[in-house]
């Protein structure tokens, strides 16, 4: 047992906490936990997990995390490559809208195109309007001159329930409206929603509305980064984190439920569920858990 592990466990026991406690507490499973105090890091996901699952073993139990680190980063496996410190999400955001390079000539087109295409169509609506008018002038200016010669008066009288047809056919106009206004916010009722309903240290809960299951995951991956998904038992279906630089999509069609366990959470881009963004939090280490509800 190295010294670090001994530290701990004797930490954890004078604490009166048992593995499977802290096992509750870190969602880190309990095989993980007893190779850190038994000092077998290589029985771990990987090497570069061993710092984050001894920070968040040493918080559980009340220890300060960074002098632990500290105090015994020479028993820590080393990665042959160390991560780089990557900026917070939205530094790297606000960085990327400052370097992307702008497209020369494509906002000119689409702004002379705005333009020419209403006067375009308002020319058109004029010509048509000129025409029609010069044509019934010139029938109306005939039909004076025949009654004129004829001598004769013609009048018109309209239909005593024309009044009527006009009545109801504006109020036809008037709910067929309603009717097309309240089914255009009955779609947009049904769109899908994602919100947080609660943070709680490095757990983040989301509900996923206005669906029947969740159909996509979809994780854009960081180097170094490390994603575990579960479902709702928090039985482990997938993982990533060997090919760093490749999207990672489980399949997760079907799923009431499920829990991402990320490592290494700086170095992931971006995670959608059924094409909704899921905020991360600026933590090295974090769970998010996404459950399918309905919408009161």
């Amino acid at each position: 047992m190295s010294e670090l592990g001994n530290y701990l466990k004797e930490t954890r026991e004078e604490k009166q906490i048992t593995l499977d406690d802290l096992q509750r507490t870190t969602k880190i499973q309990k095989r993980y936990l007893a190779a850190i105090e038994e000092g077998n890091f290589d029985t771990l996901p990987g090497i570069f997990y061993a710092r984050a699952f001894v920070k968040t073993y040493a918080e559980a139990i009340g220890l300060d995390a960074d002098e632990v680190l500290e105090t015994y980063k020479n028993e820590l496996p080393n990665p042959q490559t160390e991560a780089v410190d990557l900026p917070s999400r939205s530094e790297r955001v606000k960085t990327s809208a400052r370097t992307a390079p702008s497209r020369p000539g494509k906002g000119r087109g689409k702004s002379l195109a705005s333009i020419l295409v209403p006067i375009l169509l308002i020319a058109a609506v004029v010509l048509v309007v000129v025409l029609i008018w010069n044509i019934s002038g010139r029938d109306s200016g005939g039909e004076v001159q025949n009654e004129q010669e004829a001598g004769q008066t013609d009048t018109y009288d309209p239909p005593e329930n024309a009044g009527d047809e006009e009545g109801e056919g504006a109020a036809d106009e008037d709910e067929a409206a309603d009717e097309e206004s309240g089914s255009e916010d009955e779609q947009t009722d049904k769109e899908p929603q994602l919100s947080l309903k609660e943070t709680s240290g490095n757990v983040s809960t989301y509900i996923l509305t206005n669906v029947e299951a969740i159909e996509t995951l979809k994780i854009e991956m960081g180097e170094g980064s490390y994603v575990q998904v579960r479902d709702r038992d928090g039985q482990a279906m997938d993982e990533n984190g060997g090919d760093y630089k490749d999207d990672f999509e489980p399949d997760v069609s079907g799923l009431d439920a499920l829990e991402l366990n990320i490592g290494n959470g700086y170095g992931v881009e971006r995670v959608e569920v059924n094409g909704l963004e899921v905020e991360l939090l600026e933590t090295d280490h974090q769970y998010v858990t996404i459950t399918v509800e309905e919408q009161e």
